[in-house]
């Protein structure tokens, strides 16, 4: 099944693989010996390779920041077609692997960006707003990362006016690139973390029950 972006680009596949399956093959092996051949850089930085088997990988991204680590998303990243085609990253639960849901991510990775004609004094700092690069439309849908260069980014509507075809071959899209804005935008500003809820009972005699539920990662910058 195809779905057309735009007609005056080529079409993102969904699913079928129509590229010689050893092309792609290939390609995902150089893509997974690069990864392995830097992966103590990757460990350094939080990111690991749960596994690999053609046409997908698995990888947790945590808070190297912190101590003790925190696992704070994981990836699937699937190589169907590439790189006729971009790679698709979902987020999924670390340990059963089930796509996740926006409202159950713990991060949303701001990037900050300027606002074009905010500021004309090139004295003054210039004026940013935040962009949230994981999208969904309901909070209880099923996210996709917002970022030129991956697969589902490619496939939206809203993006038909940037085709990947435009960009392939020329450093955005492969794992390598993928990996470093997961780890710019999603661990890397990630500082510390706080209970999400607390619950406080008091008990006799003047004593009294504490109970967090959940946590939040409190983040020290916002990246461009």
């Amino acid at each position: 099944m195809e779905r057309q972006t735009n007609t005056q680009s080529a079409p993102i596949r969904v699913g079928a693989q129509v590229v010689d399956p050893s092309v792609s093959l290939a390609k995902f092996e150089k893509e997974l010996s690069l990864f392995q051949s830097a992966e103590k850089h990757h460990r350094q930085r939080g990111v690991s390779l749960v596994w690999a088997e053609f046409p997908s990988m698995v990888l947790t991204f945590s808070a190297y920041r912190l101590r003790p680590l925190s696992i704070v998303f994981a990836v699937k990243l699937d190589f169907t077609n590439y790189d006729l085609d971009p790679i698709s990253v979902k987020f999924i639960d670390p340990i059963s692997e089930a796509e996740l849901r926006k409202q159950e991510l713990y991060t949303h990775m701001h990037r900050k960006i300027p606002i074009p004609g905010a500021n004309t004094d090139v004295t003054v700092a210039p004026t940013f707003t935040r962009q949230e690069l994981i999208q969904s439309h309901e909070p209880d849908h099923i996210p996709f990362l917002c970022l030129p260069g991956v697969r589902e980014y490619h496939a939206h509507s809203v993006h038909s006016n940037d085709p990947w075809l435009n960009r392939r071959g020329k450093g955005e899209g492969t794992l390598g690139f993928i990996i470093d804005q997961l780890v710019t935008y999603g661990t890397e500003p990630i500082s510390g973390v706080t209970p999400k809820t607390v619950n406080i009972a008091m008990l006799p005699p003047g004593t009294m029950q504490v109970q967090y539920n959940g946590i939040i990662f409190m983040i020290d910058k916002t990246p461009l």
